[in-house]
């Protein structure tokens, strides 16, 4: 394969440019700004912790100095929430920078990597650019994880790493700690890397198993829940040896001092999380309910306010520019890898009043 004929093909795989600005849709459609409303990226509609910004702004005045090199506060608070060493955590600007070096770290050309589809893209994209080969386990029905097809596949082929993602993006399908830990206990040889960013912060999780296995690792983000995707904040707790290996690759100052500082003062923050669940579920509870009267829409999987949509037998990249017309932005989740065959969207719910207006675009849907 050339070059070009390479990077033609990776192309596909970068799922952000999929889902479009605000910007771009109103210049395209004619509209303003401040009438589009976008469903299409999975963010904490919400906002951020008033406390988190405020730390960060403080941290701003201090811009002409590099941040703390070992991100010691930002450490020592995730060490104490996880109850495991400081030297257990690996730092990036955001999980697609943590994915990336840890790919560069534990893995080399010619490594075959597992990934479950359709799963978020970034997995293949970065082990297929370090030169890795995909062993690629598609799931049937697409909105559940076979685990049953990933340990067939491992005992079959020499896997290297192995992408677990719980909750799944953008299915929202799980796998049980019990099914993890059996895998791992059976191909001690391979890493497993969970992903957990659209996981409930307080919850364990697969960080227990992390403490107690030298070949899983979890990956956490602060973009989600805690309201600070614009700030690129992601970790992965890790056995201290894999830690200090990838340490190796990770450049110094990875992460702003404005994002580690604002990221710490949302750990300390005991209220926005359980105020953001709460309204996720009044929210999703009362779409359930509006999209089930609506014929030939159906959900075909969710997490928290993300949710997958099914529309039946329209065409969903029509669909998506129909509701974008409109002002609606949502996700063409046939950008995904394993739902090009069927038509869904991706959406993320947003406040009541913008929750409507997404309601009555899906109605009038031709």
């Amino acid at each position: 394969m050339t070059l070009n004929s390479q990077s033609r093909e990776l192309a596909s795989l970068r799922l952000y440019e999929a889902e479009t600005s605000v910007e771009t849709i109103a210049l395209r459609y004619g509209l303003e700004a401040s009438a589009v409303i976008d469903f299409s990226l999975n963010v904490n509609p919400l906002g951020s912790p008033p406390s988190a910004i405020a730390a960060a702004s403080a941290a701003l005045e201090r811009s002409n100095l590099y941040p703390d090199i070992n991100f010691q506060r930002l450490r020592s608070a995730l060490a104490a929430r996880h109850e495991l060493s400081e030297e257990c955590l690996f730092f990036g600007a955001g999980l697609d920078d943590v994915i990336k070096l840890l790919l560069q770290a534990w893995t080399s050309e010619g490594d075959k990597v597992l990934i479950h589809i359709p799963t978020f893209p970034r997995y293949e994209l970065e082990a297929r650019l370090r030169g890795c080969t995909l062993v690629v386990v598609e799931n049937d029905p697409p909105e559940e994880i076979s685990t049953a097809a990933i340990a067939r596949e491992l005992t079959a082929s020499d896997i290297a790493l192995a992408f677990i993602c719980t909750p799944n993006n953008p299915t929202g399908a799980t796998v049980s700690n019990d099914d993890i830990e059996r895998m791992a206990r059976r191909h001690p040889d391979t890493i497993f890397i969970i992903d957990e960013a659209l996981i409930y912060p307080s919850e364990d999780g697969a960080v227990p198993l992390a403490r107690k296995h030298d070949n899983i690792v979890v990956l956490r983000t602060f973009s989600k829940y805690f309201g600070l995707a614009g700030l690129r904040i992601g970790y992965a707790v890790a056995p201290s040896s894999l830690v200090r290996v990838a340490e190796v690759g990770r450049p110094p100052f990875n992460m702003a001092a404005s994002a580690v500082c604002a990221a710490a003062a949302a750990l300390a923050d005991t209220t926005f999380l359980p105020a953001c669940k709460a309204q996720f579920r009044n929210e999703v509870a009362w779409f359930l309910e509006r999209v089930a009267s609506i014929p030939r829409l159906s959900i075909r999987g969710g997490n928290a306010n993300m949710l997958l949509l099914d529309i039946g037998d329209r065409d969903p990249g029509v669909a998506a520019a129909e509701l974008a017309a409109n002002g609606i932005v949502v996700a063409d989740a046939t950008s995904f890898r394993g739902l090009e065959k069927h038509n869904v969207l991706r959406v993320s719910l947003r406040g009541h009043a913008e929750n409507l207006k997404l309601i009555s675009a899906l109605e009038a849907l031709q």
